[in-house]
């Protein structure tokens, strides 16, 4: 927590609980490209969009999109775009000095010529969070695949502070998709209670107040984004805590399983509720085989795609500070 306890800066406590200045995504429908396939509606995680009376999608007058472009992905008539990008304005406490996006810049060949992206870069660009799959189960075999993915990370010293458990079993799901409801639609009442909400500012993480991640809680206490999407696979990544920089490390390592699933065609999304919901319920965490020196820093749901989820949307565009040969100090791109 990054912030002062609750009762020493009353100026900050109502700050993170009602923040100023987020202007949420505003995204638009060519009527005209438009075929009504509603592949858009659906793909949505914070359901922003609805039919009109002309069977054209349209975005609720009360939403909070947060620019993740995947009603963008799932249109294969190129009908929706980005009008404006979530962001923070004004100096409130989530004002991160939000850039541009932009989509990526052309490649180019180490002497400057126009060049393609390679397989890799182009799997990496396209790679988009899937929350819709199919009900065929993902085989042993390509499982295996993505996990050896992760286990052939790179990371500081050698240290290769991960293990995984895989849930394939659909009861076993089912009733983790349960607990994890329960604890989170526990959690959103509290926090609902303003007198409960000011008295965990200075316990609980700064981020949970921000609108993103408030809304995502919302969606899921109302189970209407489910904490595990009724994929046929979960993994979960954990870290050892006894190990340098264990929560980067996993992160690289499941970066690199998000990318081998793509590349083998499965689809694949970062479930942070899943891994919080079994990190804070301890019978189901030492089931899984996480024991106290180890931290569930990750968990991850997997699967054949429903339909297509997958392309190339805008991103932050930050500056870049470069220190160039002969140059007399820093240049800003």
């Amino acid at each position: 927590m990054s912030g002062e306890p609750a009762g020493a800066a009353p100026l900050l406590i109502d700050e993170l609980l009602h923040p100023r200045g987020a202007q949420y995504g505003v995204m638009a429908v060519d009527a005209d490209r438009c075929t009504s396939c509603g592949l858009c509606v659906l793909n949505c995680p914070y359901d922003c969009w609805e039919m009109d009376e002309g069977d054209v999608p349209r975005m609720k007058d009360a939403c909070l999109c947060f620019s993740c472009g995947n009603c963008m992905v799932a249109c294969s008539r190129g009908a929706v775009s980005m009008v404006r990008p979530y962001s923070v304005q004004g100096g409130g406490y989530f004002d991160a000095d939000y850039p541009p996006y932009r989509l990526p810049r052309d490649p180019y060949d180490a002497e400057g010529s126009p060049a393609e992206w390679t397989e890799t870069e182009r799997i990496i660009m396209e790679r988009r969070s899937v929350r819709h799959y199919k009900s065929n189960p993902v085989p042993e075999t390509m499982i295996r695949r993505v996990i050896e993915a992760g286990r052939f990370a790179p990371s500081g010293g050698n240290h290769q502070p991960w293990k995984f458990a895989v849930i394939t079993d659909p009861v076993f799901l089912a009733e983790l998709e349960e607990r994890a409801h329960a604890l989170w639609s526990g959690d959103y009442q509290a926090l609902e209670n303003e007198d409960i909400a000011r008295s965990l500012v200075g316990v609980i993480d700064d981020a949970v107040w921000d609108p993103r991640v408030r809304e995502g809680l919302r969606m899921t206490a109302l189970k209407r984004l489910p904490v595990f999407l009724g994929a046929p696979v979960a993994i979960f990544i954990g870290a050892h805590k006894k190990m340098s920089e264990p929560k980067l490390q996993t992160g690289i390592c499941g970066q690199n399983m998000n990318l081998a699933a793509l590349a083998v065609g499965l689809g694949f999304v970062w479930s942070n509720f899943g891994a919080k919901a079994v990190e804070r319920i301890p019978e189901i965490k030492a089931k899984l085989g996480f024991s106290a020196d180890w931290t569930v820093a990750g968990a991850a749901v997997m699967g054949y795609p429903k339909f297509r989820q997958k392309g190339i949307v805008p991103r932050q565009d930050r500056p870049v500070v470069w220190f160039r040969p002969g140059g007399e100090g820093s240049e800003i791109d």
